[in-house]
């Protein structure tokens, strides 16, 4: 793997006070870019109670926006019924589970800060 990317300071204080040890940065050919954090709690609604999240951050990141979230393992629902617009793809020598959720991207506003609570709410959503 590469040589590891820089993210702003306040990203990396956020995920050192709330995820310490157990998230890296991941950089492979091509410049590719990703964010993983073990162990990430899952909400209630899910068959596993947590996972390894994982976000792609794309070159010019602040400014440049975060879309869609990964998981490995995949998620299912505790309850059996089918969540939509799911996708395996294959990222920094493993496969994930790719959800394919957005929003519009405020640049100077938005941050990883806010695409983990968008992955979180979106994830309470989807069990609901």
């Amino acid at each position: 793997m590469n040589e590891p990317y820089e993210l702003p300071p306040e990203d990396s204080e956020y995920l050192s006070a709330h995820y310490p040890s157990k998230w890296r940065k991941v950089t492979e050919g091509g410049g590719k870019h990703g964010l993983i954090i073990e162990d990430f709690l899952v909400p209630e609604g899910y068959a596993i109670p947590r996972s390894t999240l994982m976000i792609l951050i794309p070159s010019g990141y602040p400014g440049a926006g975060l879309d869609m979230f990964y998981f490995s393992p995949p998620l299912d629902r505790s309850d059996g019924l089918p969540i939509d617009a799911l996708a395996s793809e294959t990222h920094f020598g493993e496969n994930w589970q790719r959800w394919s959720r957005h929003y519009d991207w405020r640049p100077g506003e938005d941050s990883i800060v806010k695409h983990i609570e968008f992955v979180a709410h979106r994830l309470s959503k989807e069990a609901a």
